[in-house]
């Protein structure tokens, strides 16, 4: 068969016409390197009291039964048993470490940060918080304390965590990159400016803190100031992060509208590491997306996926069962890919970014391609990252969007399986799944079955992202249409009882309003939903709310035969209406005039969580993925109603 003839069967579009050679390739890359690899490596080479003090416990501690070079030998040990994916050798190897070596903190904070990839958060936080009483100065463990809490979802004691380690250790530059990104992803760019400058002024050979500088000035369009701080970063930074640079720097190429040589220095990103970069693949793929070049964009992710398999597969001890495995396995039999999901390959690295590349892919291929090849890429990715529930909900998505209501079915269960007491969200899509389809009295089970594998912490507080909160939410509104009302109403209090409180969780407050000001409005009591849907106004992400909400006043305010205050209602909910078809960038401008008027130069707290989507992306990335509605979490949840 020619190339051409191969190829024109590779992009049929009907059910079992598309194979696995679709997703083949011959070509061989090495290990892609963490970008975080550095991080434990850090210039404390100024002598102060604090440096003495270690040097003194570390003379005075007891004689260990180790010697130098077997500590040093435990620790390779433990870095090539998480890299061949034996993560529980690798726990165990770092366990044996920490009572060898009782002050080195840094292998304190590797095995927490295991702990926390596993899903194992309250594991590895009493494992930083116990080290931080014996040693309550370290910056390390205050620094792993706030990555911790900041991936948990609770940004504002990350933030304290990294000022603490900033004072403790001002020569210490992780701390102030993890806050200057966090500044900027959130949108205050300003704080973001202040944050990088003092940790260059401290640390001005680090290669990360120039690179962070870069994004900065290349989200303000300061196309030259970015240029020379990328610049900076690949002059003073090691081989492995090179890589990194160059796909910075193709973002001012593309903006400089040099469309080739942005390609090429994202080729050099992925060449640097032997291909193992998965920024720079899905980036490489995203802009030849853009371009409408899908074929090229196949390719890319083609090549860089059969590499990486290839290298999982020679790490796995199943080998060749492994691939005897997958050869006999049926790729569209939903059933047998999940029974088998912990089979083929052994566990991924620590540090591992490519199931995005998979995640990435399936996506242009639910865009440009077919049912087929998306689902292909799922039941692969699901082979490679067996633990990852998000994956299985996404591809559970994908299944109910094609109308696989059975497929669906059996992967929101297995992702509630996977997930175990770890987050409710995969037992409440799962609900909201059954709820669309009026199946309210199964989607109650499935909530309550959540609401009690999701359990308090061990210091008593519930992370930012276990979900428990948006369950409550879901369940309310699920038991107001089985006609429970007095138990919705219990539900929305519990909602709002285990939702944060700081600006940051105004959104899913506003909801929860909202929804009481629904119930109290379908119970005659237009009093009571009129104080809730004004408490829901001034909670909203966007400054004058939106459509629904004044939607709902003016119904309550024509209840209560308040003409004036009905066509105030109308003419607002009008506007909002009008705006919203305008998308985010008519939500960004309302939120900009808003911080007009603010005295602060920074954004609110409520307004920069939802600036997540819109900096510290590829310039083409809007092209390439809608980011839709601003508030389209509020939205989502609002329409649960008119089910």
């Amino acid at each position: 068969m020619t190339k051409e003839k191969r190829e024109s069967k590779h992009n049929r579009g009907v059910l079992g016409l598309v194979d696995q050679s679709f997703f083949d390739s011959n070509s061989t890359l090495a290990e892609e390197f963490d970008e975080d690899e550095d991080e434990e490596v850090t210039d404390t080479g100024v002598v102060d009291d604090k440096s003495i003090s270690r040097l003194s416990r570390s003379f005075n501690a007891p004689s260990s039964n180790y010697s130098n070079r077997e500590v040093r030998e435990m620790y390779v040990a433990a870095k090539i048993a998480d890299q061949a994916g034996n993560r529980q050798k690798a726990k165990s190897i770092l366990a044996e470490l920490r009572e060898a070596t009782p002050h080195d903190m840094r292998v304190v904070r590797r095995l927490a940060r295991m702990e926390e990839e596993d899903g194992n958060v309250d594991t590895a936080r009493e494992l930083l918080q116990q080290a931080l009483c014996q040693e309550p100065h370290n910056a390390h463990l205050l620094h792993g304390l706030g990555q911790l809490e900041r991936q948990a979802g609770n940004e504002g004691d990350a933030v304290k965590y990294y000022k603490q380690a900033m004072k403790e250790l001002p020569t210490f530059p992780n701390s102030y990159h993890a806050l200057g990104t966090l500044e900027h992803t959130n949108g205050n760019i300003k704080a973001a400016l202040t944050v990088i400058k003092m940790g260059l002024k401290h640390c001005p050979k680090n290669h990360r803190l120039h690179h962070a500088l870069g994004d900065i000035y290349l989200d303000a369009n300061m196309l030259d100031l970015a240029e020379d701080s990328y610049l900076a970063g690949l002059q003073y930074g090691p081989e492995w992060g090179k890589s990194f640079v160059y796909t910075s720097l193709s973002f001012v190429s593309y903006a400089k509208g040099d469309l080739e040589d942005s390609r090429t220095f994202l080729r050099q990103s992925i060449e640097i590491n032997g291909g193992m970069h998965a920024q720079g693949v899905i980036a490489l793929s995203h802009l030849e997306e853009s371009e409408g070049n899908i074929q090229e964009a196949r390719k890319v992710y083609r090549d860089a996926i059969s590499s990486y398999e290839k290298k999982r597969r020679k790490r796995s001890p199943l080998n060749s069962k492994s691939l005897e495995l997958e050869k006999d396995t049926n790729i569209f039999d939903t059933s047998t890919i999940v029974s088998g999901l912990n089979n083929d390959y052994s566990m991924s690295y620590s540090g591992d970014k490519w199931i995005n590349v998979f995640k990435s892919w399936a996506r242009m291929e639910e865009v440009h391609g077919t049912y087929e090849t998306a689902h292909i890429l799922f039941s692969k990715a699901a082979r490679l990252f067996p633990l990852n529930f998000g994956l299985l909900i996404d591809w559970a998505r994908l299944q109910a969007k094609y109308g696989e209501i059975e497929k669906a079915t059996l992967l929101f269960k297995a992702a509630c399986q996977k997930v175990g007491d770890k987050s409710a969200e995969p037992y409440q899509l799962y609900a909201e799944f059954e709820m669309k389809k009026t199946h309210f009295r199964e989607a109650q089970g499935i909530l309550v079955r959540g609401a009690q594998s999701v359990t308090e912490s061990a210091d008593g507080s519930l992370d930012g992202k276990s979900g428990l909160a948006s369950l409550f939410h879901t369940w309310g509104v699920c038991e107001y249409h089985l006609g429970n009302e007095a138990r919705a109403e219990h539900l929305f209090d519990d909602a709002l009882r285990v939702t944060g409180s700081g600006e940051a969780d105004s959104t899913l407050r506003s909801l929860i309003l909202y929804s009481m000001a629904k119930l109290e409005f379908a119970r005659g009591e237009y009093l009571l939903a009129q104080h809730c849907i004004g408490l829901s106004l001034k909670e909203n992400l966007l400054p004058g709310g939106n459509s629904l909400i004044w939607k709902l006043w003016a119904e309550i305010a024509e209840k209560m035969k308040n003409d004036h205050l009905v066509q105030r209602c109308k003419e607002q909910a009008l506007m909002r209406w009008q705006e919203e078809s305008g998308g985010t960038a008519s939500g960004l401008s309302r939120m900009l005039e808003e911080r007009e008027t603010e005295s602060s130069h920074g954004l609110p707290d409520r307004m920069g969580s939802a600036m997540k989507d819109l900096f510290r992306k590829t310039p083409w990335y809007s092209k390439v993925c809608q980011s839709g509605r601003m508030d389209q979490a509020w939205y989502k949840g609002a329409r649960l109603w008119e089910l």
